[in-house]
């Protein structure tokens, strides 16, 4: 089974995600665009045991694109920024996962891998800068996420 595919499947039923165009490892950016980023792992972080499993990490990174305000914070009682919603919008996807996370609802890596995890490795978005290439200028936040799993490919006794 395919880890990337079932990552892809995970985030499409998240809530700040299932309504906007989601890109993996490639972005048109435009404003309420998602990119699912792959990253590197360290061989070195899975660890062996005695039966043969492996603890593994799968990480990856999220970006997403929303449209950014040049405006002050208006100093009136009841007026939200736009930059503070949208950031608010992407916390809540860091929550998301962390529900998941508590649920034990996790992606399907298959027969051979049991998810033990998925968190957030961060508590808050990053916030990665503003690409005025553009046009509404978007401001690029960004959440890494780890999920630990035990492939048995390689268990000797079951």
């Amino acid at each position: 089974m395919d880890k990337n595919e079932q990552i892809v499947n995970y985030f499409l039923t998240c809530p700040q995600i299932q309504d906007s165009p989601l890109y993996f490892n490639f972005i048109q950016a435009e404003d309420s665009t998602t990119q699912i980023l792959t990253d590197s792992n360290d061989i070195y972080a899975n660890k062996t045991y005695i039966d043969g499993s492996e603890l593994k990490l799968y990480n990856f990174t999220i970006i997403m694109f929303r449209s950014v305000s040049p405006n002050a914070v208006a100093k009136v009682i009841g007026y939200t920024n736009e930059n503070i919603v949208d950031l608010a919008d992407i916390q809540a996807l860091i929550d998301w996962v962390t529900d998941q996370n508590e649920l034990k609802n996790f992606p399907n890596f298959g027969e051979n891998c049991i998810v033990q995890s998925i968190k957030p490795t961060t508590l808050n978005p990053i916030f990665s800068g503003i690409d005025t290439e553009v046009s509404p200028n978007l401001a690029v936040y960004n959440v890494t996420f780890q999920v630990e799993y035990l492939d048995i490919s390689k268990k000797i006794w079951r």
